[in-house]
């Protein structure tokens, strides 16, 4: 992996679950370059922040370390705001369940592993090791509107440094839909800040710090196995950007993300999601929500 630290603890910007989508004046220019970088991820946050809600089966793949798992397979119902819902019907983790509404439950998340383990249901913090236990973001920044948020303000950042090369790929159909494919290009180097960790701080303290996301910097550090695993005066690489490569798959009818692909400083593939069968606005109510429903399993 390329690296390129640099000291430092003031950086305010942006970087996320998600790194971009386009480039513009602001930047650098290659053919195929986009007009207007933030159209397509405005469009996507505005029109999911309209929806009421949404069911999709969302297919994720992401690496942990050297190792990139297998391919997971979650229905997901989602209601605005912040309700979600999921149930893993592949063949990994088949069976698991999760839940969790902000605001209710203490907002713990509600789970159960699939299988004999599921006939044990756990209500944990969503940011704990148990909950984030082979994912890579915490469920309440599951969804597209909180991907999308996520993309714009580390696209942003790109614009305002010049740091970001953006290319069209033109239309293809994907799943039987047409979309708008773009590869964004952020530095060939990692660039990084140094942070120095302070007594009992975390990564996710680190995170919100730098607005940056938790994951992301513990992929950055060797050694760096969980969220509480640093200790005071342990130096840490800062990622300024989310990701090396990424490219985005808009909806021309919707307008909405439905698929990303995030590659590393490595170009190893670092994580993929896609919503597949996605029906807006079904109608959704309180007991989709409800651990007592009689279709899951808590």
């Amino acid at each position: 992996m390329k690296r390129d630290a640099r000291t430092g603890a003031g950086w305010v910007g942006a970087a996320s679950f998600l790194a971009a989508l386009f480039f513009c004046a602001a930047g650098l220019y290659a053919d195929g370059g986009v007009e207007d970088p933030l159209k397509n991820a405005k469009r996507s946050l505005e029109v999911s922040r309209s929806l009421s809600d949404y069911t999709a089966v969302l297919v994720k793949q992401e690496r942990f370390g050297r190792t990139l798992a297998p391919e997971e397979q979650i229905l997901i119902k989602y209601a605005n705001p912040d309700r979600v819902y999921m149930c893993w019907i592949g063949k990994v983790n088949k069976g698991q369940e999760a839940l969790y509404v902000k605001g209710q439950n203490e907002d713990r998340l509600k789970a159960h592993k699939g299988g004999f383990m599921g006939l044990v249901t756990v209500n944990v913090d969503p940011r704990g090791k148990m909950a984030m236990e082979g994912q890579h973001h915490p469920i309440f920044h599951a969804g597209i509107g909180a991907t999308t948020e996520l993309v714009l303000r580390d696209l942003e950042k790109g614009l305002q440094s010049g740091e970001v090369e953006v290319f069209d790929r033109g239309t293809m159909i994907l799943d039987g839909r047409e979309v708008v494919t773009v590869e964004a290009l952020f530095p060939e180097t990692m660039g990084a800040v140094t942070h120095t960790v302070k007594k009992d701080e975390t990564l996710w303290d680190i995170a919100a710090l730098y607005n940056q996301d938790m994951y992301v910097i513990l992929h950055a550090n060797d050694g760096v196995k969980a969220p509480n695993g640093v200790k005071g005066g342990q130096a840490l690489l800062v990622p300024t950007y989310y990701c090396r490569r990424s490219v985005s798959y808009f909806d021309v009818e919707t307008g909405l993300l439905v698929k990303i692909e995030n590659y590393d400083w490595d170009d190893n593939l670092y994580e993929v999601y896609q919503y597949k069968d996605l029906k807006l606005n079904v109608g959704l109510n309180d007991e989709d929500f409800n651990p007592e429903n009689k279709n899951y399993k808590f």
